[in-house]
């Protein structure tokens, strides 16, 4: 993100996380017709409310998995499957089965400072552990505040929403039966769980009852051709090659992104080293990561999905 903000996009998804399905439906119907949300009869097409209807089309956007663009001479707007995300996703993994899809989903999102400014706050400059729903607003308001620019408001409490919204994407709170009743008394599809709680990067605090960490994902679960595709994301295009402290700690890397200990990426690395994608500089104090070949991150997702497609 560069310079200072004039003003923020929140609660753009309607105060719904996406639920089981609603990402496949959204990419179906897309594809069948890419002017669909100016449509009347949309609600039926989705099978969802109003506002369900304008968080799908937030999602498919915050996602990377679709984007809106000017048709009919600027006179509409229409949804189109991103060519080099969307669509190898819609190819290879339509259902959102495999767990490589959503830790791609959710760098996505992360990594949307436009649409998702809290997720991007909160994952790449949020240190706190054992943290309380109220701390992390504060905190993460007071990130929000020093970049926008002067004199420039935005609404609490939407902020404040979307920053409660993160805890429950990452976090099934089914157990509850207060906040379930609640939710179920004002939004009927609120009990079902956004699919990124399969992640494992939020728990709760087992310390303080109402208290959160971040968690690294489960041994196995974080595939390393994902941590190779986030790691290609951020390199420039005439440098292939990273320094270890980015990798940990620069915006939107895998240290950030995924929750990552430095342990725990040097073990990627090493993963990563012994198959031949990169090659790892440890002397004099380099520590610098060297990318062998400059692939796509489109074409790793290929190499990914079709490895699986085999085993």
């Amino acid at each position: 993100m560069s310079g200072k903000l004039k003003k923020v996009k929140l609660k753009g998804n309607e105060s719904f996380n996406f639920r089981e399905g609603w990402l496949r439906k959204g990419m179906r119907c897309v594809e069948e017709c890419p002017d669909l949300f100016s449509k009347d009869d949309v609600m039926e097409r989705l099978g969802v409310g109003s506002k369900m209807v304008k968080s799908i089309r937030f999602w498919l956007q915050a996602t990377s998995l679709c984007e809106e663009r000017y048709t009919n001479s600027g006179r509409s707007r229409s949804q189109f499957l991103t060519e080099d995300f969307g669509r190898v996703i819609f190819e290879f993994d339509p259902y959102f089965d495999d767990l490589f899809t959503l830790f791609l989903i959710h760098y996505h999102i992360v990594a949307n400072d436009v649409l998702c400014i809290a997720w991007n706050i909160f994952f790449n400059e949020y240190e706190g552990r054992d943290f309380s729903k109220e701390d992390m607003i504060k905190v993460c308001k007071s990130f929000l505040d020093k970049k926008m620019d002067e004199g420039c408001t935005y609404s609490d409490s939407s902020f404040s929403d979307d920053c409660i919204n993160i805890i429950k994407m990452y976090i099934d709170d089914h157990n509850e039966q207060f906040d379930k009743a609640a939710s179920m008394e004002t939004h009927p599809e609120e009990s079902l769980a956004c699919p990124l709680i399969e992640l494992g990067l939020l728990q709760k605090s087992v310390k303080t009852k109402g208290t959160y960490i971040k968690t690294s994902p489960s041994h196995g679960s974080l595939d390393k051709l994902a941590v190779l595709y986030v790691i290609t994301k951020n390199l420039s295009k005439d440098k292939p090659s990273v320094s270890i402290d980015d990798l940990l700690n620069a915006p939107n890397n895998i240290g950030k992104v995924f929750n990552l200990s430095r342990v725990a990426i040097n073990e990627y690395l090493d993963q990563l080293r012994i198959s031949g994608y990169l090659t790892i500089n440890r002397t004099a104090g380099l520590d610098m990561v060297y990318v062998e070949s400059l692939e796509k991150p489109e074409d790793i997702m290929l190499e990914y999905y079709k490895k699986a497609q085999v085993q």
